[in-house]
This record gives C-alpha cells, structure tokens and sequence, in this order.
C-alpha cells in the first residue's frame, strides 16, 4: 500500500510539473529576436485608397517592394543587434520610401538606444514632436468593408499617434515607439508577464520633395500598415 500511495504522489508531482512547463510555454513565444525585428513589416507592395483632401474619388495607390535587409537602415545609427528594413517605389511619382523596425527584449537597452537615435538626429537634422491623426484613414477603411459588424471594422491603428518627425539632407519621416506586454499575456497584465517587447519604428521617403505630399503618402502607408494588435502603448521618441 505503502508503495501505491509513493508511486500515486511520483505520479502527482510529474503532472504538476508537466502542467507548469506547458503553461510557461504557452507563455513564451519562441520566434527568434531577429524574425520578430520584421513580424511586422509588410514584406509586400502596399496599396491604399488614398486621404488626400478634396478627393471627390480619391484614387487607388501602390508602393512596390524594391528590397530588404537585416541590419540598421543607412541612414541612422547601428541602434539594436535585431533590426530590418524595406524599400519601397511609389508607382506613379517612383519617389522611394523606407520602413525600418528596431526590435528590443530588453528595457534598459530600448531607453538607451533610444538617446543614441535622438542625440544623432539632432546632430544630423531636426526633430519636432508631431501627432498624427488617423482618423480620415480609417473612416475610408470602413466605408471600404461596409458588409462588416462593427466589431470587425475596428482598425488596428490608433486615431491618434504621437511621434517624433525628423527631417535631413537623407530622410524625412516619422519615428514612433511600440512597447508590446509578454506573450500571450493582456495589456495591463500583473506580474505574471513574461516579458515586453519594444520597437522603434520609422517611416520616411527618401527622396527631396513636396512634404506635404509626402507626408500624406507616409500617413496613409502607416495606416495602412500598422500591425501592432491589442492597442500597445504607442509614443514618440523620448
């Protein structure tokens, strides 16, 4: 009897343990830190309705994917071991455009990086605080899928994006910050949150030209593009 109750409590504690390792694994998202740095780049052409103002029909766009890289984009500073960016050609003015993703595990190393970044745009250009408002962008996706329930019509993207813009003799765009909670842990999760993922994101054009165009160009492929799911906190860059 002795050794049925020892071998029933063996057989207890194994399960426990069984049970805890799958619990933290479904917590803990394996995907390597460099896929990640680029889980939510588009990694295709993107095409749009355009917002412009006084757009009575507004007209149908499309940047076309003319390459990407692992590693910082050029036109910044070497900022995380795990980073990636694409390069984009406007169809009709063939103006190019760049989204660059810097992706962090670490805090510490995010908020560092970070100085880095605004100490050498300082140096190299100018830098504003800006807020980017979405909200024609998504009332032009939502009049695009009217069969939808309103609970499906939700776009991913804030109305409302505060955001560093920068602008050089290289790049002009906007920078922004992500900072996701844990694998499969909900925003404002208590202590059991594995850990915080955090990007630093730009959107720009690379080349010269009328801003305000441009602008309205990034706005819209920022709309368009934005993946980050469960309203992250999302912020310029200190």
């Amino acid at each position: 009897m002795k050794k049925i109750m020892i071998a029933g409590i063996m057989i207890l504690v194994a399960g426990v343990i069984v049970t805890s390792i799958i619990f933290l694994v479904s917590m803990t998202d394996p995907t390597p830190p460099q896929v990640r740095a680029g889980w939510y780049l588009p990694h295709q052409d993107i095409v749009w309705t355009s917002t412009g103002p006084g757009l009575t029909t507004p007209p149908q766009e499309r940047l076309i994917l003319a390459g990407h890289r692992d590693g910082s984009a050029p036109q910044f500073p070497a900022l995380s071991s795990f980073s990636r960016y694409e390069n984009y050609t406007h169809l009709t003015t063939e103006d190019q455009y760049m989204i660059a993703v810097w992706y962090f595990n670490d805090e510490r190393e995010f908020l560092e990086s970070q100085k880095v970044l605004v100490g050498f745009l300082k140096r190299s250009g100018t830098i504003s605080s800006v807020e980017l408002n979405f909200t024609e962008q998504i009332m032009v996706f939502e009049k695009s899928v009217p069969d939808l329930q309103d609970s499906q019509k939700r776009h991913t993207i804030p109305d409302h994006i505060k955001a560093t813009g920068y602008e050089s003799v290289n790049t002009a765009g906007f920078f922004f910050t992500v900072t996701i909670p844990g694998p499969g842990v909900p925003a404002g999760a208590g202590d059991y949150t594995v850990h915080k993922e955090y990007y630093l994101v730009y959107y720009g054009t690379t080349t010269p030209g009328n801003n305000t165009l441009q602008n309205q160009v990034l706005k819209d492929i920022i709309a368009e593009t934005y993946r980050y799911d469960h309203s992250p906190p999302v912020g310029a860059l200190i």
